[in-house]
């Protein structure tokens, strides 16, 4: 096993949402952060330290959401946070070795399949982020109402960090 596998190993993993990447980055999003101090500790530990025991998982779905509220339409005012988001967020995250965007793949996809409940009732991109984080088997980073009912309903990954 190269060194390379063998350091992402032993490094305690979480999966975060849309809202906790938008709380991390609630300077360049001009949101107020609706993650607790834990949870953004355990975030900007994998950003800043190289050598970090932390793995931050960002499933793709979550910049489909951030493009799908932030990059409408051609002004002046998008194509400068567009430039903004690039330099201080995806490159950021690029960067990292503790960062990773995990894409939507078969594993994830049957995951998403699984997870229903009429009552609860979660969007389809809320499902793809929890699906990751089973498939992951991982703890979650979110505030979200739904998610967080949903899980203490099914109690299916190890622990939510709101």
């Amino acid at each position: 096993m190269s060194r390379n596998i063998e350091s992402i190993l032993d490094k305690r993993r979480f999966v975060i949402d849309t809202v906790a990447l938008i709380s991390y980055f609630a300077h360049i999003f001009n949101e107020p952060s609706k993650i607790s101090p834990k949870g953004l500790l355990y975030i900007d530990t994998a950003f800043r330290y190289y050598d970090s025991n932390y793995l931050i998982t960002i499933p793709s779905i979550i910049f489909i959401e951030i493009f799908d509220k932030w990059f409408r339409g051609n002004t002046i005012a998008n194509e400068e946070f567009r430039a903004k988001f690039i330099a201080e967020v995806f490159n950021p995250i690029k960067a990292s070795p503790n960062i990773e965007i995990r894409e939507l793949d078969i594993e994830v996809l049957e995951s998403f399949l699984d997870l229903k409940d009429q009552n609860i009732n979660l969007e389809n991109r809320d499902k793809i982020i929890l699906a990751s984080a089973v498939v992951l088997k991982s703890p979650l980073i979110t505030s979200d109402t739904k998610i967080k009912n949903y899980l203490e309903k099914y109690n299916i990954i190890p622990d939510i960090i709101s």
